[in-house]
């Protein structure tokens, strides 16, 4: 079953310029842009901003939770903070790559998942075979995704397991909360 989640910017731009967003259809019945996300990517980024106008996948939302909210600006971009003000409030998966941001979603019991974690959910129900997510992988670097060296050789380690499934804590594929 499909659920919803709700994104922070970077690994929707990332999915956005491979001109996959197939990959977020394949595993959510909606992504929900929290308000200043939205207006992050309008600023920087026109064609995922017209990628995700022309998709009925995406919803923009504002968080209510104006405490958490103003703790959260403290300590982390505009974006990010809304992002896991409105996945706690919506009790939805974070779709977020940022160290800092992951780290304080998982202390607040949210789950999260990545690009890496994406490209394997995907791999691990079907969708891709290991090469096209090879591929994929070897194109978002391209396009300047950054992970570390041993953090991809995990990753690859991982995508080779024949039916193995996903640990979680790792390439931000964090989807259930009993791990």
């Amino acid at each position: 079953m499909k659920t919803s989640v709700v994104s922070d910017t970077s690994t929707l731009i990332v999915i956005s310029h491979l001109q996959r967003l197939d990959l977020l259809a394949n595993l959510f019945d909606r992504i929900i842009l929290p308000s200043r996300v939205a207006v992050e990517i309008a600023e920087k980024e026109n064609a995922v901003s017209k990628a995700i106008a022309a998709s009925d996948l995406f919803k923009t939302r504002t968080a209510t939770d104006e405490n958490l909210l103003a703790m959260l600006d403290g300590i982390l971009d505009r974006g990010e903070a809304e992002a896991l003000t409105l996945a706690k409030e919506l009790d939805c998966i974070l779709l977020i790559d940022e160290k800092k941001g992951r780290k304080i979603a998982l202390g607040m019991n949210l789950k999260i998942a990545g690009f890496l974690g994406i490209l394997l959910l995907n791999h691990r129900q079907g969708k891709l075979n290991a090469n096209e997510v090879r591929q994929l992988l070897d194109k978002a670097k391209s396009l300047h995704f950054r992970l570390s060296a041993k953090l991809e050789r995990q990753f690859l380690e991982e995508l080779d397991k024949p039916g193995h499934q996903l640990k979680t804590g790792h390439y931000g594929a964090r989807l259930n909360r009993s791990s």
